[in-house]
């Protein structure tokens, strides 16, 4: 994932600097003042104010990767935390020197630092262009001969520059607050900046919102993304839009140090790519600093002499150096200002919602898409279905109907030779989010999810499939609010029609290594009439994910008919840093009610829900609750990242003490609930005769401990690990992937 999102984020771009001769267009600016304000605020921005020579700075950074889903949230698969020191000057040199480095990931992965060639850090916004993240100022090409590593560099056209109105159009220029600092009153102006629909040049610009100083002009803030522009409209837009889309969004906040000058105080730069045909998720790949601790100086006499010279810009053709400290500095540095996690936890990729390009906004003329709702909706491999290929299309009606959306999945399992699909309609208006789905699905009965857990999508090809199933035909309908908040927490009720039936094993062997399947576990048929009232807050916040905080969700459910039960869950999460200590906990509730309690409705535990040592779903019954939870505590050796090749790196492996504990409980506490558990293995709930148990009541908590070494943020553990319950002998447990 790392390197597809880095391939995209440093495409070979080149420029051209000359001016092209145009006549002035009137409709580039909305208005005549608009024009009078851009055209002074590119004089001030052309040139480095004259009392600033150089600077050093500190900057913490956080690189995370994750995915964005709207029906989980963010998640957030590892955060990587640099510091680095910084030395700019006006003549245009730059250093990135990185001193230290930490990380915590799901799983092992590569340093993304070992990707960069170039500064992230943007050291300033004055200038003809902006260098984005990789490179040097672009007002040049650079000289023939350099390295293709060297010519990777991304140029993009300042909303600033001489040369703007080739390439952009403005709008408003209103004053949207006014910052008070010092006793002093600085107003703010607010400009939209957008490319010119008949720009010919193939340029690289940014397209968003620019944020003035209105007194001295100076730019404070951008915020929007990048792209290019004056390609031609590719032929089958329709097709193309369904192939991997990329965006580069960014986000550039300046502060105002000692009343003269405005430098970086945070920055944000995110890559958010989404394949549609694959379904509705996007991979983020996000990077957030903030500057401290600057020390300013006055400029010396080569930079006197340059400004004096007549040339239009202070800032010439240099490098944007990235230097690493040598690997004895890096590893004893641990001055971190901020925790791991503490800057990326604050933002979620919805943040850009509002100035994404059209092909990601509610608004606009209608689309029509090759695009389903998930990934597995288009191949997935289980063995009651086998292998299942499907396709989706949606409707987004736009303006024509703002807030509606239509979709249709259909695809076929050829072992199982079934035919399943659905119809969705969602209505979103302000905070509320109205749904409507119709179809026939194969669901999983699994309880107490893992959050990265979305289905058994390829296990199956190699004679993994830790689920059971049922086959479900329902139609419901749905309305949520979204509670205040930026990460997804709301209320939601549900309500519609819903008949259950058993389904058999179609595909008794893997496709690899040839492994014989185990029966699937057996449901209560019936229709019913179903409810569901959900709440969630801080769903991307889940304990086995890097973010940091707290989230709850409660969850109620009701079936009335040939089915009648009710079903409660309650479930917390949490994670922790501070220094060297990480805690990470999630906690999961639940009981159901009824005189006679559906099988497919019953709590089970095991092996794959986080019992490690019990056998698969061992324990059932209608009361349940489960305890996973870790802490680590990270030792004072190893810290730096580990070099492998130029552009493969090794995370700091940081080995941590770690203590975990897994403990799970079930209780048959009526006559319904053992029921119940008989139903589980016999196709028919009056064939007893046939019957043999597959899963009992847990009689007491059962938890194992365990106590060893995590390394690499903790994606990889040498454990040992011993049950509680009863005196069992400890065992060596290799983890992979970060679980609690």
């Amino acid at each position: 994932m790392i390197a597809a999102l880095v391939a995209f984020i440093v495409p070979v771009v080149q420029v051209s600097t000359s001016a092209p001769s145009w006549r002035h267009d009137t409709l580039t600016y909305e208005s005549a003042r608009l024009r009078t304000v851009i055209a002074a605020a590119a004089r001030a921005n052309r040139r480095v104010p004259p009392g600033l020579g150089a600077y050093h700075a500190h900057v913490e950074s956080e690189i995370s990767i994750g995915t964005q889903r709207p029906d989980k949230g963010e998640q957030s698969l590892s955060v990587e935390q640099v510091a680095s020191d910084l030395a700019w000057n006006r003549l245009g040199d730059f250093e990135q020197s990185i001193i230290g480095y930490r990380s915590q990931s799901l799983g092992l992965q590569f340093a993304s630092i070992g990707f960069f060639r170039n500064a992230w850090a943007v050291p300033s916004l004055y200038g003809n262009r902006l260098a984005l993240l990789f490179g040097v100022d672009t007002s040049r090409r650079p000289p023939m001969g350099r390295s293709r590593v060297d010519r990777s560099t991304v140029y993009a056209v300042h909303p600033l520059a001489e040369d703007r109105e080739r390439v952009y159009r403005f709008r408003g220029g209103d004053t949207v607050v006014v910052l008070r600092m010092n006793g002093r009153e600085i107003p703010i102006v607010r400009v939209e900046v957008e490319p010119r629909a008949d720009a010919r040049t193939e340029t690289v610009i940014f397209t968003g919102e620019i944020d003035l100083d209105a007194t001295r002009l100076h730019l404070v803030r951008m915020r929007g993304y990048f792209a290019r522009v004056g390609r031609p409209k590719p032929k089958f837009a329709s097709l193309t839009e369904s192939r991997l889309q990329a965006i580069a969004f960014v986000e550039l906040v300046n502060s105002e140090l000692d009343q003269q000058y405005w430098l970086p105080s945070y920055q944000r730069f995110e890559a958010q790519a989404a394949a549609p045909f694959f379904g509705d998720a996007r991979a983020v790949f996000r990077i957030v600093s903030r500057f401290r601790d600057y020390e300013i100086t006055t400029p010396g006499s080569d930079a006197a002499r340059f400004a004096l010279s007549g040339t239009a810009d202070t800032l010439r053709l240099r490098e944007h150096r990235l230097t690493f400290a040598h690997a004895d500095s890096m590893k004893r540095f641990v001055a971190w200002r901020d925790e791991i996690g503490a800057l990326t936890s604050g933002v979620t990729a919805t943040d850009f919602d509002d100035v994404a390009p059209d092909i990601w906004r509610a608004t606009g003329p209608p689309r029509t898409t090759v695009r389903p709702e998930r990934i597995d909706d288009v191949v997935h491999v289980n063995r009651i279905e086998g292998v299942w290929t499907g396709l989706g299309i949606t409707r987004q009606f736009r303006e024509q109907v703002p807030g509606l959306t239509v979709r249709a999945i259909a695809g076929y399992a050829w072992s199982e030779a079934a035919v399943r699909g659905r119809a969705i309609v969602e209505y979103n208006v302000a905070r509320m989010r109205y749904g409507m789905r119709a179809g026939r699905s194969l669901d999983i009965t699994n309880d107490f999810r893992v959050a990265f857990d979305s289905g058994n999508a390829t296990n199956a090809i190699f004679g993994i499939d830790d689920y059971d199933y049922v086959d479900r035909r329902s139609v419901m309908v749905s309305a949520a609010r979204l509670l205040p908040g930026r990460f997804g927490s709301a209320m939601r009720i549900d309500a519609g029609l819903v008949d259950d039936r058993n389904v058999n094993v179609s595909m008794e062997r893997s496709l690899i290594g040839r492994e014989r399947f185990r029966d699937n576990r057996r449901v209560l048929e019936g229709r019913y009439a179903r409810t569901a009232l959900t709440l969630d807050w801080r769903p991307d916040i889940n304990g086995e994910m890097m973010r940091r905080g707290l989230g709850v969700r409660a969850y109620y459910e009701r079936g009335d008919g040939a089915l009648a039960y009710q079903r409660i869950e309650l479930r917390g999460a949490m994670r922790w840093n501070s220094g060297r200590v990480t805690v990470a906990a999630r906690a999961d509730l639940g009981q159901v009610f009824g005189r006679v309690i559906p099988p497919q409705q019953l709590f089970e535990l095991g092996s794959s829900e986080a019992l490690p040592g019990y056998g698969f779903k061992e324990f059932a019954g209608d009361r349940a609750a489960l305890f996973r939870g870790v802490v680590m505590y990270r030792l004072d050796v190893w810290r730096g990242p580990v070099p492998l090749t130029q552009r493969l790196w090794l995370p700091s492996p940081s080995p941590a003490l770690s203590l975990g504990v897994q403990a799970g409980w079930t209780d048959l506490s009526t006559p319904a609930a053992h029921m119940a558990v008989e139903q589980l293995s016999v196709a028919d709930p009056r064939e007893l005769a046939l019957w043999r148990p597959v899963a009992r009541a847990s009689d007491g908590v059962r938890a194992t401990v365990s106590g060893g070494v995590r390394f690499f943020g903790g994606a990889v553990g040498v454990l040992m690990a011993r049950p509680l319950d009863h005196g069992g002998a400890w065992r060596l447990l290799l983890t992979f992937g970060g679980q609690l």
